[in-house]
């Protein structure tokens, strides 16, 4: 029957005219229409039907796509991810970029990119940029930190536009992948693209002010790489989780293994006695620092959800990812 039903959907598109095999990435939106990187290499402008299934949504870059006859959106496909911020679906993994100097290294950025990596379900590591005009000291202090990221099972690289090892390095890391970059506006990201690959060109800044670099890019573009794509995004010079407290508590760095040993159901692991996640930091196999971080979060975060007493999260925890 369900194959009976799959022939008659395909009767169905063969009356209207459209192409069943037609179909492409979303690279980035245009003012003509969406640019699609279609199966055969060749990348085209496609505008979105009219009467695209509005419960579908809006089309988002990184999107899978059908195209009909005329090369118009006529269907998206299920996703497998979606980042809200960047807005992007689809990844295979993202490199969470923060510069060790110009802007100055924040592990509080870093623990809001990740955990929105986290919120998305999207794989993440780390790419510490303009590590050669950090001072000796600098360096060791940052080192610090990224020891415990390490620890918590994130890869890290520490790149320069003088070292052209570490680019090989994350050259290995996305080939055939879809990945994007993400960070602080000012942080390198397009000049890190165009590092990968000579025939990017992507805008860059040449400012940092206050802290905050020069924007240049203006949105999420995805270019074709070593069998895969990757996503150059804008950057943030004020980035807001869109995550209520109690999936904070869960998809912060670190505390989802934790959160499982809670004896206390939707626990927001500030301050109370007896949390698990608590005793991790006291015990040391948390950071502290992340976990004033996580408490900075916590009050920024959009609901606010209170806890009771549980002896296990097996009923309510979800999938170690």
């Amino acid at each position: 029957d369900k194959k009976e039903d799959n022939l008659g959907q395909n009767q169905i598109y063969i009356q209207k005219g459209l192409n069943m095999e037609k179909k492409g990435k979303v690279l980035l939106s245009t003012s003509l229409g969406y640019q699609v990187h279609l199966s055969d290499g060749n990348n085209i402008i496609a505008p979105r039907r009219k009467n695209l299934d509005i419960r579908k949504g809006n089309i988002i870059i990184g999107d899978i796509v059908s195209l009909d006859d005329n090369n118009q959106i006529f269907d998206i496909s299920p996703r497998k991810n979606l980042m809200m911020r960047p807005r992007v679906a689809n990844i295979d993994m993202a490199g969470v970029i923060v510069s060790a100097k110009e802007p100055s290294f924040s592990t509080f950025l870093l623990d809001k990119y990740l955990t929105s990596c986290s919120q998305g379900n999207v794989p993440s590591f780390i790419i510490i940029s303009k590590w050669d005009i950090a001072s000796n000291d600098e360096k060791s202090k940052i080192n610090i930190f990224l020891k415990y990221y390490e620890k918590l099972g994130y890869s890290i690289f520490k790149t320069s536009k003088n070292n052209p090892d570490e680019d090989e390095k994350i050259r290995k890391k996305v080939k055939g992948k879809v990945s994007i970059f993400m960070g602080q506006t000012g942080v390198g990201k397009s000049s890190l693209i165009n590092r990968l690959d000579q025939n990017f060109n992507r805008a860059i800044g040449n400012e940092v002010v206050l802290g905050r670099g020069e924007h240049k890019t203006k949105e999420v573009a995805f270019l074709p790489f070593l069998g895969g794509y990757l996503g150059d995004t804008p950057g943030f010079s004020d980035f807001s989780l869109t995550l209520s407290k109690d999936q904070l508590a869960l998809d912060f760095p670190g505390f989802f293994d934790y959160s499982q040993e809670c004896k206390f159901k939707g626990c927001l692991h500030n301050n109370i006695k007896g949390c698990a996640v608590q005793q991790a930091v006291n015990d040391d196999n948390l950071s502290l620092n992340s976990y004033n971080n996580y408490l900075k979060l916590l009050e920024e975060a959009s609901s606010d959800n209170g806890f009771e007493k549980k002896s296990s999260h097996k009923e309510w925890g979800r999938k170690t990812k």
